[in-house]
């Protein structure tokens, strides 16, 4: 509509001016030289528009032709940067489903075309570590540190494929951590490495300063606070300080319920400090939470003087509270077998030989079936029958 009136506000323009020309005609006379024009304002006006239109096709079509090269030069360019943009996407596609040789030509047209050195490395490195060859990619996040643009992505790969026991690793998690205290990943790195090397306080800095910002979840930082509290157990178990060293480990305890190293360790400085019984209570507890093969070794360390009969009975009550769970039900039968009471043995294995276990816990009890069978010495078709259902359930 807007269109529509600003034509007709155009033409009425043109109408009027050339009414009101015809209406003062006038005259022109033009002398240049030897030369005199006469015309009329009308034709004088016509000229000028025809000259004017004139140069203005001459300007435009002597412009094009001097910008002929810099279109030719913007289309290559534009033709290069589509083409790398394709081998880029590429890389990246071949990388990401672990085909590295497809990665690597794909690497060597991006660098071509896209001419940025940086990118290469990077796409480099990861088709290095799809090969496996970590010193190669080393080479690569090198080079990335070089700019800043680059360099946390060079931090991260360097972190990530050098062993932890690497000296350099300390330095390059802090140094990332320095530039990206907000990445969970530069956090956890600089955490670790503090925590490895016994910098227990600037590990808790680190963890504070992490929680205060959302980086970790309030899990997270309640596990990573355990464990600080681990070390610090330890180092004082080391220094004599038992009441100190059991006060920590039950703190990280308290926060890491799961945690079977903290209930191991705790139990084993109450052993330190003579308190058996404490030392027990803390696996029974443990073992109502997460029942584990390395809680029962210990447990049953604490009555290594013990019968067969007496040890089964110690086991009867850890499981006692947890009694279905598939760690609990194995403990039981290996500590019955022990004890030479197979019938109970089998009664506490079958459970785990049905359907509703999983594949691998029905291979391990058919195992275990097998060994009781074994021990009662019974028929040796039995003993292989429970051998091939074993071999079938840990085949799945």
């Amino acid at each position: 509509m807007v269109r529509i009136l600003g034509y007709l506000i155009a033409v009425a323009a043109l109408v009027g001016g050339a009414v009101w020309l015809a209406d003062h005609p006038g005259e022109v006379t033009v002398r240049w030289l030897a030369w005199q024009v006469d015309t009329s304002v009308p034709v004088t006006i016509l000229g000028v528009l025809a000259i004017a239109c004139v140069a203005y096709v001459l300007l435009r079509f002597l412009a094009g032709f001097l910008g002929l090269p810099g279109r030719f030069a913007r289309s290559r360019r534009e033709r290069r940067q589509t083409k790398g943009t394709a081998a880029l996407a590429g890389a990246v596609t071949a990388l990401a489903g672990g085909d590295a040789g497809t990665a690597r030509r794909c690497i060597k047209d991006t660098d071509k075309t896209l001419a940025n050195p940086q990118l290469t490395h990077l796409l480099a490195a990861g088709a290095d570590r799809a090969e496996g060859d970590l010193e190669s990619a080393r080479g690569h996040y090198e080079a990335l540190l070089e700019t800043p643009e680059t360099e946390l992505a060079g931090l991260r790969g360097l972190i990530e494929i050098l062993p932890p026991d690497d000296p350099r690793v300390p330095e390059l998690a802090r140094r990332a951590y320095a530039r990206a205290p907000q990445s969970p990943w530069a956090a956890e790195a600089a955490y670790a490495a503090e925590l490895a090397a016994g910098n227990l306080e600037a590990a808790q800095a680190i963890l504070d300063k992490a929680r205060k910002k959302g980086v970790f979840a309030t899990a997270e930082a309640e596990t990573r606070t355990a464990r600080i509290a681990m070390a610090r157990a330890e180092a004082a178990r080391g220094e004599g300080r038992l009441a100190d060293a059991a006060k920590l480990a039950r703190q990280a305890l308290d926060l890491a319920p799961d945690d079977t190293a903290a209930a191991l360790a705790l139990a084993r400085i109450h052993l330190a400090e003579g308190r058996d019984k404490k030392a027990a209570e803390v696996l029974e507890q443990q073992w109502r939470a997460a029942p584990s093969a390395a809680l029962l070794r210990a447990y049953l360390d604490l009555w290594t003087g013990e019968d067969a009969v007496a040890r089964a009975k110690r086991v009867r009550q850890l499981v006692a509270d947890n009694p279905e769970h598939p760690e609990s039900r194995f403990a039981l039968a290996e500590a019955l077998m022990c004890a030479e009471a197979y019938p109970e043995a089998r009664a506490a294995l079958a459970p785990l030989a049905g359907p509703s276990a999983t594949a691998a816990v029905n291979g391990r009890a058919a195992l275990t079936m097998a060994r009781i069978l074994a021990a009662e010495g019974a028929d040796a078709a039995q003993q292989r029958e429970w051998i091939e259902r074993a071999a079938v359930a840990l085949a799945e």
